[in-house]
């Protein structure tokens, strides 16, 4: 049910108090935990304090990733050239696990900035030590853990490479993690929008019955995840033919959109409403549009490997009928299930996270 309110009254004493209003900067006035105001700056770490989600480096809760400010080369030369340089690292890939392995000691440092900068140290070409700020690269093996945008088996995997954008990885995997960096969530809030846009979005949803144009889904008593996306990236564009009614799921997945992220239970809530719509994949390219986009590198990876189409959301449950689990991804004929969260022994099924899936099925 809709709630109307009458705010005349009040908005008559704020224009009696002045006559120039002042928007409200929600972002500004939010109160930044201390650690991700730490990790925003860098905190050293030692490998082993290092947790790993589906794969992915975490730290309290948070997706980070992982460099060694101390560089071979002439840290000029990195900056000029950041292929020379040392790479950062995004997953638990066979690097770290063969750094673990000898016990090297390095000045490790993990971070969820989002800018692709890093403070980089070291001696510069004329042997003077120096510090610096620099891009580098990332770690090949860790996109081939993660078969990140099928790096595994794409022909194109060195522009994967040269391309990788750290946004664009956390939003793939954000609703892996219960905690996301806080300037990926001022990208997604924005400030561009027309002063109109609130009247203008709500328009646009109402018209559409609170329907995404993209998957079918109703979310009439969900509203909050039903989004108007700008179709040619412009947000003072509001013409009607630039606007168009997705759920957050949908949003995210188009071109010339922010990085926005979805959290873990609202994606859960998307894919559970999906299936009591009977809004269902019947071919691997429905499987790939519906799929949360976790798991999408794993699903690519099982493509590959001739895997038969998967159900996306799957509802398990045990055989006494006292337990039951959500899946991401299932294959019931083979007993196979993805899941991003830590799902519980189902008797009969093998339920794996993306980056097991990916290593067991290699």
């Amino acid at each position: 049910m809709e709630i109307r309110a009458d705010f005349s009254e009040l908005w008559n004493q704020v224009k009696r108090l002045s006559a120039a209003p002042v928007e409200f900067d929600w972002v500004a006035a939010a109160q930044l935990d201390p650690i991700d105001i730490e990790l925003l700056e860098g905190r050293e770490v030692r490998l082993e304090d290092l947790d790993v989600i589906n794969g992915l480096l975490s730290v309290d809760g948070r997706q980070v990733l992982l460099y060694i400010p101390d560089q071979f080369s002439p840290v000029d030369v990195v900056q000029a050239s950041p292929d020379k340089g040392k790479r950062f690292h995004v997953a638990d890939c066979k690097t770290l696990a063969d750094m673990r392995g000898k016990g090297r000691f390095e000045r490790y440092v993990v971070t969820n900035n989002l800018t692709g900068i890093f403070p980089i140290s070291g001696k510069n070409s004329r042997g003077i030590s120096e510090e610096l700020d620099s891009r580098l690269m990332v770690c090949k093996n860790c996109l081939d853990k993660l078969n990140y945008q099928n790096y595994c088996h794409d022909s194109t995997r060195s522009h994967i490479w040269q391309s990788f954008e750290i946004a664009c990885f956390f939003e793939t995997y954000s609703t892996s993690f219960p905690y996301l960096p806080r300037n990926l969530t001022q990208r997604a809030i924005g400030n561009d929008y027309t002063r109109d846009w609130g009247d203008v979005s709500t328009n646009v949803r109402r018209h559409c019955g609170f329907k995404c144009d993209g998957c079918g889904l109703n979310l009439s008593e969900h509203r909050h995840l039903l989004h108007v996306h700008h179709v040619n990236g412009l947000k003072q564009d509001n013409s009607s033919v630039n606007l168009r009614p997705l759920c957050a799921d949908c949003h995210r997945k188009q071109p010339l959109h922010d990085h926005m992220f979805i959290s873990m239970k609202d994606m859960q809530l998307l894919t559970r409403l999906r299936r009591q719509q009977s809004i269902l994949a019947g071919d691997w390219t429905q499987v790939l549009e519906l799929a949360d986009l976790s798991v999408r590198d794993a699903l690519m990876h099982a493509k590959h490997r001739g895997f038969e189409v998967p159900e996306v959301g799957y509802g398990l449950v045990s055989q006494d009928r006292v337990t039951t689990f959500d899946v991401e991804i299932a294959w019931k004929q083979r007993r196979v299930a993805i899941s991003v969260t830590d799902a519980p022994v189902m008797a009969d099924w093998t339920i794996v996270s993306p980056a097991d899936f990916i290593r067991n099925y290699s």
